[in-house]
């Protein structure tokens, strides 16, 4: 995925719901400090200034652009004001300033941190004033030269801690809107701060997913968390429910549940790798690609490179209300499947070849593929997958040995109920195919993924 292909809502923003602070806290507490250059790359060094807090987006200048804000300071140019936050331990998070602050510290530094999070040598390049600098590194600079920049002046406004939290995240935003343009998920990723935001973060790191765009690590401008939250606003709202501007559902998504508990976001990173698995095992490197079908003039069917976001939301929202078992033994078919319907479907087509998420195009593209993925597996199973507390304490009571490492379990708490069976490869929920283990042991053991 390259930046051109993250997903941004083009819908009007629409008003959002005013945000719940005590009158008397609306107001933003700060102090002013002048530094020098020098100071403020030793605090980045020693890490009592933190870059790229969790709040932050990565690093997203080229050389040219951080080399002539290199030339400012020589220039003695006034540059923007520097926002950082109180935080914990007397550390400081940078709110407004990262891209200019991560390129001074780098030329001082000598090494410019590239998206692959690999570093180069960073050689001034681009300069229009004091082109003779060109292609020189921080050591080859006179003396002269590198105590003007290192004794530059950049001013600095510290909101302080007994400021309200969503006020600094508020700061946050409109400082940003007259700068380099966040796209929707940088800035989702700034305000919905919270559980929600740390669990897209951790799966976009999921092995499967990042095979699945072509990545080895995870899109540096968010794209891929934005796939996550489009899956799973839409998983949780369903597409009868459905009534268009995708923008305002994944945010009103991340803003309801930005809070939500331990064992709701482990269900849903379980939902979300399970749904994945399933793209994987029956479509591996070609899921959620558009395939165009060959012509009388070239009989050869071609698959695009590109993602479809319109297929990821279609294909993964349905296989999401599948189970592996009933996916695995008929992958085949239901490849042959979206083949026939990516070729006989003219509708289906149109609606997917458009980047539009109007509700009568979600809906169709759903409805068409539910009906076909029913045609070659069945309805989706609505067995539970999970066993009751009150068959957990029997076994225990029964006898609280794990049936994985033949160890005495102390208490029920650190006990799980497995299936004999895998649910997945069609195992019920039932006492007959119930055994008793650690909780760890049953998380750790194999075999579960594909």
């Amino acid at each position: 995925m390259h930046d051109a292909d993250v997903p941004n809502s083009d819908t009007p923003d629409q008003d959002l719901p005013p945000l719940d602070i005590p009158q008397h806290e609306r107001r933003v507490q700060t102090s002013i400090q002048d530094l020098p250059v020098e100071t403020l790359v030793l605090r980045i060094g020693r890490g009592s200034m933190i870059l790229q807090p969790e709040f932050q987006r990565n690093f997203v200048w080229n050389t040219t652009k951080a080399s002539r804000l290199i030339e400012s300071l020589l220039l003695n140019i006034p540059i923007p004001v520097v926002y950082v936050a109180e935080a914990s331990g007397g550390k400081q998070e940078v709110v407004d300033g990262q891209q200019r602050l991560t390129s001074i510290s780098a030329f001082i530094n000598g090494y410019f941190p590239e998206s692959s999070g690999l570093s180069k040598e960073f050689k001034l390049t681009g300069l229009q004033v004091l082109s003779e600098l060109n292609g020189k590194r921080f050591a080859e600079l006179s003396e002269e030269t590198q105590n003007l920049i290192s004794q530059s002046t950049l001013r600095v406004i510290v909101i302080k801690a007994e400021s309200h939290p969503d006020v600094k995240f508020e700061v946050f935003e409109r400082l940003n809107l007259g700068a380099e343009k966040l796209n929707d998920q940088e800035l989702r990723n700034c305000v919905y701060r919270g559980g929600y935001n740390a669990l897209l973060a951790k799966l976009s790191e999921y092995k499967p997913l990042l095979d699945i765009q072509g990545l080895s690590a995870p899109h540096n401008r968010m794209a891929d968390r934005q796939l996550i939250l489009r899956f799973l606003a839409l998983h949780r709202l369903t597409h009868l429910h459905y009534r268009g501007n995708m923008k305002q559902v994944m945010n009103r998504e991340m803003e309801d549940h930005r809070d939500l508990s331990e064992n709701a976001l482990r269900d849903m990173e379980e939902l979300v790798k399970k749904s994945v698995d399933m793209a994987w095992t029956v479509f591996g490197k070609r899921a959620f690609r558009r395939f165009q079908p060959g012509t009388a003039q070239n009989p050869d069917g071609v698959w695009e490179e590109r993602l479809n976001f319109a297929l990821w939301d279609t294909l993964l929202y349905t296989f999401s209300f599948y189970q592996k078992s009933d996916i695995v033994p008929n992958a085949d078919r239901i490849y042959e499947e979206f083949l026939d319907l990516m070729t006989n479907d003219l509708t289906f087509v149109e609606y997917v070849t458009s980047t539009g998420d109007k509700a009568d195009r979600v809906k169709y593209r759903a409805d068409a593929w539910k009906k076909r993925m029913d045609s070659v597996v069945g309805p989706a199973r609505t067995d539970s997958r999970t066993f009751t507390r009150k068959l957990k304490d029997e076994l225990f009571t029964q006898d609280p040995t794990c049936a994985i490492c033949g160890q005495r379990i102390q208490t029920v708490d650190d006990a799980e109920v497995d299936h004999v069976v895998h649910y997945w490869r069609g195992g019920q929920t039932v006492p007959e195919n119930a055994r008793l283990t650690h909780r760890y042991c049953n998380r750790a053991r194999g075999g579960r993924e594909i």
